[in-house]
């Protein structure tokens, strides 16, 4: 490898941190100085290993003592020495040696130790004299006169520093040099192990940053996410299946599906068609008529092959809002459709209605009024007016004809809610307080109610929750009244067969820009396949002659059509029954 590596190499972090490393990190120490020693054993020549930059001794054998008591000793001549190591890093190349006498007088050669293409340390052989070379003495002299040695001493030490042939040396340094090359590919090898370390903890660390990263991303979904193998033991557990099931992913992992979600322990089928045709398996998973509370999930099965391990993952949504939404715009077309077919019925009812109704109230009046053409027609046949009365009486004619016109009043007001669902004008919208609405009709509810039922409204506790200053609503107070009655009735109606106290709770307040009214009895309930047709026209649970099946059908209208607003209705069966309505303020 050469010096590109470092070059190549594209995370700062690594390069300034394998820049910085000095022979000594790449190195054993007592290992050079090890060598050293023996190569000075054999030659009797002193030696020494020094940074390039720094001029850090790494290690050194037979150094005289005019250095190591002297030179090295003192300040200035020490900074003498450090320069002169340093100094010829530019002008050797690797595998070739520069000679050359230090500042304080004395031979050194250096051969260049070299790692990646890079001087980073020098082996030094020195410090020394050439046979035949003899020293200035005047020089020393004077060094030691300028730095404060003792001149005896200090010359002493000159007289001990060695001498060598030039042949001797040359031979010697062919040895360091090889021995230079060698510690130059240790340095190398061991810098690439140093990068190949580097860039393998930084790959773990990108590669848990990566897996944190995508866990948070499937931490994040709204979805649950949960992987399974073919045999339905769970590999993978996001947040959102903690919290639909409430087992923690530590727990999870490793079980078996059906025993953390045991409604889907049932699609194991499901899950190996997936796996095995390689296609996506979906289905909503719909609660039971049993099961009113509990939430609507679409369910998606995605085959999954991984590393030749073959398994599934499973997303869950809660689609509760959209198939609810969907059932009330179904609901809505399907009302609309029945609207127009009752409004057309209507019209062609109304008119063979007013006939019937026309002659019993003629007959009655024929009959029953001392008008003079009636007593006339009577002597006419040779009967009293009152001998055809008390004919008509024994044989129970007046009350079929009461029943005519009671029967007649009934479909006539059948026809009038019929027609109400084409009916859609806003000549007598006003602005409305629906509290104020709701009250009103709280007050006529309580006397129209007692007259009909002999039930006393007054007994049912009424806990009134409105937000303090609404916006008024725009909209027709009575048909809303209407509304708001009809839930009234049957509410009571409903709570009559409760043996508990009966109440409503009557709610209006605000909110995302609409006026909402709710209206919650504490009655039996509805069972859900009787809350999906409430709405219905002419459905009822009410014995025949009780009941049109039009009350709620009616208020429907009035309030979605009518009023561009929103009507649905909740219940827990055996606990309580809620109708919601939502009307804009426009």
């Amino acid at each position: 490898m050469k010096i590109s590596l470092l070059e190549n190499c594209s995370s700062e972090a690594i390069k300034k941190k394998l820049s910085g490393l000095l022979l000594k990190d790449l190195v054993k120490l007592d290992e050079l100085q090890n060598m050293l020693d023996v190569s000075y054993i054999a030659t009797e020549m002193p030696s020494g290993i020094i940074d390039s930059v720094t001029g850090e001794i790494y290690a050194g054998a037979g150094w005289q003592k005019i250095c190591t008591d002297f030179h090295r000793v003192h300040p200035e001549t020490c900074a003498n020495c450090i320069t002169s190591d340093t100094a010829i890093t530019d002008k050797i190349q690797k595998g070739e040696h520069y000679g050359y006498k230090c500042t304080n007088g004395l031979w050194d050669i250096g051969v260049p130790i070299m790692c990646m293409e890079q001087h980073i340390a020098t082996f030094f052989l020195g410090q020394f004299f050439y046979e035949g070379e003899e020293p200035d003495r005047d020089f020393f002299v004077k060094q030691a006169d300028k730095y404060g040695f003792d001149q005896k001493e200090y010359l002493k030490a000159l007289d001990s520093v060695p001498r060598f042939s030039r042949e001797r040396v040359e031979l010697t340094l062919k040895y360091n040099i090889a021995l230079a090359a060698f510690l130059s590919d240790s340095a190398s090898k061991s810098m690439s192990n140093f990068y190949e370390i580097e860039q393998r903890k930084e790959a773990e660390k990108e590669i848990k940053s990566l897996r944190n990263y995508l866990a948070n991303i499937i931490d994040s979904m709204p979805s649950a996410l949960i992987g399974v193998d073919p045999e339905g033991k769970i590999t993978q557990w996001n947040k959102e299946a903690e919290s639909i099931s409430g087992i923690g992913q530590d727990k999870a992992i490793g079980a078996k599906l059906e025993d953390t979600i045991p409604t889907l322990g049932s699609e194991m089928d499901r899950i190996r068609k997936a796996i095995n045709t390689r296609r996506k398996q979906a289905y909503i998973n719909r609660p039971g008529p049993e099961e009113d509370n509990a939430t609507c999930e679409d369910v998606t099965i995605y085959p999954l092959i991984a590393n030749g391990v073959r398994g599934a993952v499973i997303r869950i949504d809660d689609v509760t809002e959209r198939v609810n939404l969907e059932r009330m715009m179904l609901q809505s077309e399907k009302m609309m459709s029945v609207g127009g077919l009752a409004a057309g019925m209507a019209h062609e009812i109304n008119n063979p209605l007013s006939g019937i109704m026309g002659h019993a109230s003629n007959i009655k009046k024929r009959i029953y009024e001392d008008l003079t053409p009636n007593i006339s027609a009577a002597e006419n046949c040779g009967i009293t007016l009152l001998d055809m009365r008390n004919y008509l009486d024994q044989r129970d004619i007046p009350r079929m004809l009461d029943g005519i016109s009671q029967a007649a009043e009934r479909a006539a007001i059948i026809v009038r809610n019929m027609l109400t669902f084409s009916r859609k004008s806003e000549q007598n919208f006003t602005p409305q307080n629906l509290s104020e609405l709701l009250d009103r009709t709280i007050e006529l509810a309580s006397s129209d109610y007692d007259l009909k039922q002999q039930y006393d409204f007054k007994q049912i506790e009424i806990v009134r929750e409105y937000e303090t200053k609404t916006t008024p609503v725009y909209c027709e107070g009575n048909e809303i009244q209407q509304v708001f009655l009809n839930i009234l009735k049957n509410g009571a109606e409903a709570m009559m067969e409760s043996p508990a106290p009966s109440r409503f709770i009557c709610k209006v307040y605000e909110k995302a820009g609409k006026a909402v009214v709710e209206i919650i009895d504490n009655g039996p309930g509805i069972p859900e396949n009787v809350r999906k047709r409430i709405f219905e026209p002419f459905f009822t649970t009410k014995e025949v002659g009780k009941g049109t099946g039009l009350g709620l059908s009616v208020s429907y209208f009035i309030v979605t059509d009518q009023h561009n607003g929103f009507m649905d209705v909740q219940s827990v069966p055996g606990e309580w029954t809620r109708f919601i309505i939502k009307l804009p303020f426009k």
